[in-house]
């Protein structure tokens, strides 16, 4: 009976720390999702506001070439 217990208990020690091993596991791929995420919504901002300037400047050019074209007539 008491090697069975032995047994038993060894069984159940690496049971749980497989099953801790898991969890660490799953925890670290979690955080990472959740760096990928918070780096990802600051550059979609960032995008969003390079984005706008670049569109001001395009009319800008727009504006520029339409001021050259009317003072070459």
């Amino acid at each position: 009976m008491d090697i069975i217990n032995i047994t038993d208990t060894e069984i159940a020690q690496n049971l749980i720390q497989s099953i801790s091993s898991l969890t660490t596991f799953i925890q670290a791929i979690g955080g990472l999702i959740l760096i990928y995420l918070v780096f990802n919504i600051i550059s979609f901002f960032m995008n969003k506001k390079k984005n706008k300037e670049i569109e001001r400047i395009n009319h800008n050019l727009i504006e520029i070439k339409n001021l050259l074209k009317k003072k070459k007539n």
